[in-house]
């Protein structure tokens, strides 16, 4: 099942809004990646896109390479996830090579 999320900011109460700036800062996402690993085939997949300003920061893992300090984020994301549609993930690869 494909589960994803799209969050708008400004859309959160501040609290959320601030726990959100702190986790994305505190992830060490500072530019895109793809890295996924080795040795596990049937792993949980995550893509995230962090637009902010003019920079949009694309980063696809599973759970094997997923840094250490971007867990916290991933699960924050993870929380709010909910069932997409089969295009979902389209939209937002879309999204993320347009900048």
């Amino acid at each position: 099942m494909l589960k994803g999320c799209t969050i708008n900011d400004n859309d959160l109460a501040p609290d959320e809004r601030q726990e959100l700036e702190t986790l994305i800062a505190a992830s060490g996402l500072t530019e895109s990646f793809d890295r996924f690993s080795e040795t596990g085939r049937d792993l949980r997949q995550y893509e995230i896109v962090i637009e902010r300003d003019a920079t949009v920061r694309r980063i696809v893992c599973d759970d094997h390479s997923v840094p250490e300090a971007t867990r916290p984020l991933v699960a924050f994301l993870s929380a709010r996830a909910r069932p997409q549609p089969a295009d979902f993930a389209a939209g937002v690869r879309r999204f993320g090579a347009d900048g």
